[in-house]
């Protein structure tokens, strides 16, 4: 995440000190996620990360 932030313009936001600390703070306290979201791990292969998304999907529409 560091990475990608410091590679953001300088009129980006999330490029100023201030902006980088309320992203740290809500990526580590997950704050943000509302409380029906779900996590996926973006990291990997793009193609896992879509067919991770399809189950998820799939699993929350047996649900409701």
């Amino acid at each position: 995440m560091n990475r990608r932030l410091d590679k953001r313009p300088e009129n980006e936001w999330g490029s100023k000190k201030a902006e980088r600390e309320l992203i740290a703070r809500l990526h580590q306290t997950k704050e943000d996620i509302p409380e029906n979201g779900m996590i996926i791990d973006v990291t990997a292969p793009i193609t896992d990360v879509v067919d991770e998304i399809i189950r998820l999907s799939e699993a929350n529409k047996c649900q409701g």
